[in-house]
C-alpha cells in the first residue's frame, strides 16, 4: 500500500496541488486511493477466464471467504496481477492529468466483454 499512497502523492503533486491544507489533501488521497483500488480490483476481474469468474462469484457468497483468500485466488487465477496493477496505474494517471480521455460507455462495456 506504501507503494501506492507514493504513486497517489506523486500525482496530486503532478496536478499542481502542493499547496493544499494537509486535511484537504489527505481526504483528497484517501478517495484517489479508494478509485484507484478499485479500478484495479475491476480490471483484474475482468481479466478472469469466464470459469474461474463464475467460481469467484459464487466463493464470494461465503462469508468465510475473507480478503485474504480472494487474493490467493486472484494469484492462483492465472492472470498477471502485477502487470494489471501496472497497466490500471499508468491508465489512472493518464487521466488524472488529463492526458487521455475516459473510455465511453459503450468501449468499456466492449473491454469488459
Amino acid at each position: 500500500m506504501e507503494n501506492v499512497e507514493d504513486f497517489i502523492n506523486q500525482l496530486i503533486d503532478e496536478k499542481g496541488y502542493s499547496d493544499l491544507d494537509d486535511d484537504v489533501r489527505q481526504e483528497l488521497k484517501v478517495d484517489m486511493i479508494q478509485r484507484l483500488m478499485d479500478q484495479i480490483d475491476q480490471a483484474a476481474i475482468n481479466a478472469l477466464p469466464e470459469d474461474k469468474a463464475i467460481e469467484l462469484a459464487d466463493k464470494l457468497d461465503d462469508e468465510s471467504f475473507d480478503d485474504e483468500k480472494v487474493t490467493q485466488f486472484m494469484q492462483d487465477s492465472g492472470i498477471d496481477l502485477q502487470r494489471i496493477a501496472l497497466e490500471t496505474m499508468l491508465q489512472f494517471r493518464m487521466l488524472y492529468l488529463g492526458e487521455a480521455e475516459a473510455p465511453k460507455a459503450e468501449e468499456s462495456a466492449e473491454v469488459a466483454e
